[in-house]
């Protein structure tokens, strides 16, 4: 009777037993984020009847993601550049390596996935409270949900170049203090091996990580109700921001392994190199 019961207190959980209601709900999920950028796009072709400005409105979600994002990316790449800066040279013992290392490390991969990250967080911090209560699909928040898309696809390439140019600068410092690394050594290196995928890739993923993160935070915020100060609606809104995160992070290394695979493991993986290639 005790095994009988224990499977039945189980079996009431049905998303660790049952994978096809995970996976419906999941569909589901995927199904209604889809609809909301759909219902976004139509926003914003169409006319707002509050004469609401939609490029002012999008400026000023983009104010709001620059002062919060600006300070945190900076600091972030102060210690990437310097770290990358510094490894290159101890771990490698070659000083032609560093300004390679940190510059085109920097740019290809470490500077638009750290900013997304952070981006991540700030706008999930955001949309899940500011959006929560409002109905889903209807003129006024599909509007609303379209101006924190934009802002937040806007923010995360130039967040994602401020990064990488704090972290280059900082790199290129640390470089010419410790190992008397002069400044065209450093950067005739950097830029040999800079390949015009790597512009392209952070404009791209900057924009792309952006979007995923403000897309899934306006959902999470969608999904909560309004709120009213009450403990339990406060700690929703809290689950909701970490899970939007959470989410973002997720699809982030998803998009950012995809990259990988189909721009630079497609042809040969890293480009130029200032070792020598392996002998076959």
């Amino acid at each position: 009777m005790a095994i009988a019961a224990e499977f039945d207190r189980l079996h009431a959980r049905p998303l660790a037993l049952n994978p096809f209601r995970a996976a419906a709900r999941l569909i589901g999920y995927l199904g209604r984020l889809a609809l909301m950028t759909l219902s976004a796009i139509q926003a914003v072709m169409s006319r707002d009847e509050a004469g609401t400005s939609f490029v002012r409105e999008s400026s000023r979600q983009a104010d709001r993601l620059f002062a919060m994002g600006l300070p945190m990316v900076g600091l972030v790449h102060v210690g990437m550049g310097s770290f990358l800066s510094m490894q290159a040279y101890f771990g490698a013992t070659f000083m032609d390596g560093i300004g390679p290392v940190t510059g085109v490390g920097l740019i290809r991969n470490l500077a638009p996935l750290m900013t997304g990250f952070i981006l991540a967080g700030i706008v999930s911090s955001r949309y899940v409270a500011e959006m929560s209560g409002a109905v889903a699909g209807s003129p006024g928040e599909s509007r609303r949900v379209a101006t924190r898309l934009v802002a937040a696809m806007v923010a995360g390439p130039v967040l994602a170049v401020w990064g990488s140019m704090v972290g280059i600068a900082i790199g290129w410092l640390v470089a010419n203090q410790m190992m008397g690394l002069t400044l065209p050594a450093f950067f005739d290196m950097f830029l040999e091996m800079l390949w015009v995928r790597d512009i392209l890739g952070i404009l791209v993923k900057g924009v792309a990580f952006g979007f995923l993160g403000a897309l899934l935070a306006c959902r999470e915020g969608l999904d909560r109700p309004s709120l009213d100060g009450s403990p339990a609606c406060l700690e929703s809104i809290y689950s909701a921001a970490c899970r939007s995160t959470c989410l973002a992070g997720l699809a982030i290394l998803a998009f950012n392994g995809a990259w990988f695979l189909l721009v630079y493991h497609a042809g040969p993986a890293f480009g130029p190199t200032v070792l020598e290639p392996p002998q076959r």
